[in-house]
């Protein structure tokens, strides 16, 4: 997310809103651009251990998601149009691997149409750029036009504000299994601490070749390995799908919009990215939801510290509301219609220096941002 020139260091929108193109001063434009990042890999290594293209599907899922919770958080929900673009090396990555994307747009797009989030496919571009790409990159850009009344706009968060948490595990309405949590963040991390050294010297392709050997795939697990703690394979949990809070976020401003001051995607920068919203606030979280399995295995595999951990993955949950008090509750109860389980997990106080900050209060330890 880039800032508009001239905005202060903490951000007033989720996502940076324009002018609208078509010269209405009532209206704001979205034009977001976002990815499935190095998620891509896992899907690669599935498909040439299993020889199955459909683990390419959900990659669609993971680049849309990326672009649309964003444009929700401001509450851009209208007008949504979506182009994705799909590079590949073609001497690795087949056609089916292709039409498998193309179809998970095609069924993401869907499912969530019938949760009541609108969104039109215009098309997109694949390009074979194997001088360019060494697997595969899922990219998509999405915009949306809404009212300039409808933004979210942080500036509105305070002192004695409650800050909600909506899980980014479990099984939520639409979705067809349960979830990891892990999203589409901090994969390269994750890849690397918990996959085997056996994947980059059987597949070379999957490593970039800057990077120390020992510092990539260095853990106990092949992408097919059932990991103990989590019933799941280790590819499974790492390609479980990016959850969409949207058909979440449009109940909660449907309903409680007055009370919602702001709404933060926790996706690069983890549970410390809400520190970039709102100004003169100080974000205490002192009771967040229990470390996640997945999260768990990777910090153990790659002995990572906990003060690192949360500034790099969600940690549980994956969306979060600075909300009044009086409709805290009321966040939480609309949440588990959805089948999303949500809790009060800290408050907002005044910054003693002016400036943002981000206090974990964690069993692990107090962590300052």
């Amino acid at each position: 997310m880039l800032e508009a020139a001239g905005e202060p260091a903490e951000s007033r929108y989720f996502a940076s809103p324009l002018c609208d193109p078509f010269g209405d001063p009532g209206q704001r434009f979205f034009l977001h651009a976002d990815g499935a990042g190095t998620k891509s890999i896992v899907a690669y290594l599935m498909f040439r251990e299993t020889g199955d293209a459909s683990w390419f599907a959900s990659l669609a899922t993971d680049s849309l998601v990326m672009n649309l919770d964003d444009l929700a958080c401001a509450g851009a929900l209208g007008g949504l149009v979506l182009s994705n673009t799909i590079g590949r090396n073609r001497s690795c990555v087949p056609d089916a691997a292709v039409a498998a994307i193309i179809d998970g747009y095609r069924s993401a797009i869907c499912g969530l149409g019938k949760q009541g989030i609108a969104i039109m496919i215009s098309g997109g571009e694949t390009a074979d750029i194997g001088d360019v790409v060494r697997t595969l990159v899922v990219d998509s850009t999405l915009t949306a036009r809404i009212p300039t009344g409808d933004l979210v706009d942080a500036f509105r968060v305070k002192p004695g504000d409650l800050i909600v948490g909506f899980s980014s595990t479990g099984r939520s309405e639409g979705e067809l299994a349960e979830n990891s949590g892990i999203g589409s963040n901090g994969l390269t991390l994750a890849r690397n601490v918990l996959l085997s050294r056996w994947h980059a010297e059987r597949y070379p392709e999957v490593r970039d070749p800057a990077i120390p050997q020992e510092l990539g795939y260095r853990g106990p697990y092949r992408v097919t390995d059932v990991v103990p703690r989590l019933g799941l394979s280790a590819g499974e949990a790492l390609l479980s799908p990016t959850r969409s809070y949207a058909p979440l976020i449009k109940l909660l401003l449907c309903g409680l919009r007055p009370g919602i001051h702001s709404l933060v995607h926790c996706t690069g920068g983890g549970q410390t990215k809400i520190k970039r919203f709102g100004r003169g606030v100080r974000f205490v979280k002192d009771s967040l939801f229990p470390v996640p399995p997945v999260f768990s295995e990777i910090r153990r595999c790659g002995d990572i510290p906990w003060h690192e951990m949360y500034a790099v993955f969600n940690m549980g949950h994956r969306l979060e509301a600075c909300v009044a008090p009086e409709v805290a509750d009321e966040c939480v109860a609309i949440a588990s219609k959805l089948g999303i389980e949500a809790r009060i997990v800290g408050r907002v106080e005044r910054a003693a220096e002016g400036r943002n900050s981000v206090v974990i209060d964690s069993p692990h330890g107090v962590f300052e941002y």
